[in-house]
């Protein structure tokens, strides 16, 4: 499919942009209840990024991509094949 690299392409980039909101995400929801860490989201980013380095919000990023990836070309590859299906 000619379509596959940019759809893999879009797949990385959506990563990038997805994958420090999902370390907050991970981080708030698995902080204990009866002692939390954070306050709240941005609470959550700055002790994140002054403790831990801002590169710590792409940790994990290959298997975010991975998961992603596959997702993304598959839905812009049939959306094109629709497209020309459908005119």
């Amino acid at each position: 499919a000619p379509h596959s690299p940019p759809a893999v392409t879009a797949g990385f980039f959506m990563t990038c942009t997805v994958a420090p909101f999902d370390m907050i995400r991970t981080r708030l929801m698995n902080q204990p209840a009866d002692a939390k860490i954070y306050n709240n989201a941005i609470d959550c980013m700055i002790k994140i990024a002054t403790n831990e380095g801002p590169l710590t919000f792409w940790r994990g990023f290959l298997p975010i991509w991975s998961r992603f990836a596959p997702t993304t070309t598959l839905q812009l590859v049939i959306f094109e094949q629709l497209r020309g299906i459908m005119g």
